[in-house]
């Protein structure tokens, strides 16, 4: 009987334990148009969002990798020597070969972290146009043969348009 006991209470707060498990996250309207996120149900008509049911989109921007630092040549760290520092190596502005991934939507600043400024900026100088900026990108190593122009409206690209030149 004893042990019948002990198995109800540890049953018990096995289930106990896993209600408390099961947290919510709301975002809800607080005093004064503030937002407020908890684990609690909201005022009625103030939640805006229940992340069990609608949960965050998570967007990732991906980075240019940082060259790393040249070692000591092998004759250097036999002798005990230090290596002399290298002055460090400028990192790159954009990548020509990820001129193919710029999609309409992307912003000026995202599209000159990927790819870098344009060879040809068919607005600079002049009042930007109806038809916006116009950007080009002329071949390189990563991407032969082709010229890369851009359109940007409102600081959007609004159209990408590849030439392949031979």
């Amino acid at each position: 009987m004893r042990s019948s006991i002990v198995l109800s209470l540890l049953t018990l707060a096995l289930a106990a334990h896993s209600v408390v498990g099961e947290t919510t996250l709301l975002k809800c309207r607080g005093e004064r148009e503030s937002i407020v996120y908890q684990d609690e149900p909201c005022k009625p008509g103030m939640e805006l969002r229940n992340f069990d049911t609608d949960p965050a989109m998570v967007s990732v921007v991906p980075g240019s990798p940082v060259a790393a630092a040249p070692a000591a040549p092998a004759a250097q760290r036999a002798r005990g020597q230090a290596a002399r520092r290298q002055p460090e190596q400028k990192i790159g502005l954009g990548k020509a070969a990820e001129r193919r991934f710029i999609r309409t939507g992307m912003s000026e600043v995202e599209v000159i972290r990927r790819i870098g400024k344009p060879e040809v900026n068919a607005s600079a100088g002049r009042r930007q146009g109806k038809d916006g900026k116009h950007w080009s990108y002329l071949p390189a190593a990563g991407d032969p043969d082709t010229i890369t122009t851009l359109t940007i409206v409102g600081g959007l690209v609004a159209n990408v348009e590849r030439k392949v030149v031979r």
